[in-house]
């Protein structure tokens, strides 16, 4: 995926100049930098949630988006929410609550979890859709140290394949996983 000559703005706050990156195909990017620099609103324009600025994107790919903030259907159970984006997964459910540690809260319902569980059941969704480009927003931030420990290799090893590409603070991570660290300054 390549982004050539990004240019936004909000307003007079200029967020990208004539910007371009390159993002490997079935490689993990990490995506650095201070707070409010435009790391989310990257993820946002590659998603197709933000059309206004100017550039391109080549990219034909299938995207799934981890946002933040957990964006779960409040009358689904965890394992709905997770089954609700693919008919025909690659990956058995199963080893995705397993992986993820939901087993046991498969059929609670999104006001029952943790923001924890939430965010995991968002990662699950993720992984179940089976897009070639997966994007991610602090994906661990919510997630306390020990589970992002024991989850964390774990989802990088189901999405190896993909383009990923993640927004984050957290440089153990990315040092860890990383194919390559873009730092927005």
């Amino acid at each position: 995926m390549k982004i050539r000559n990004l240019s936004k703005s909000f307003g007079d706050n200029l967020i990208f100049n004539n910007a371009s990156f390159d993002f490997e195909d079935g490689k993990t990017t990490y995506v650095m930098g201070k707070s409010g620099i435009g790391k989310t609103t990257l993820l946002r324009i590659i998603a197709g949630l933000d059309k206004s600025f100017a550039g391109e994107i080549e990219s034909s790919k299938k995207v799934a988006y981890v946002f933040q903030e957990a964006r779960l259907f409040p009358t689904l159970t965890l394992k709905e929410n997770i089954e609700i984006v693919n008919d025909t997964p690659k990956i058995h459910i199963d080893t995705i609550l397993k992986i993820l540690e939901l087993e046991e809260a498969s059929q609670m319902f999104p006001d029952e979890l943790s923001g924890g569980m939430k965010i995991r059941a968002s990662l699950g969704r993720a992984i179940y859709f089976d897009a070639d480009v997966v994007l991610m927003d602090e994906p661990f931030a919510s997630i306390d140290e020990d589970m992002k420990d024991r989850i964390s290799s774990k989802v990088f090893e189901l999405l190896k394949d993909k383009t990923v590409i993640i927004v984050s603070h957290d440089t153990q991570n990315a040092n860890k996983f990383a194919d390559k660290i873009i730092t927005i300054k």
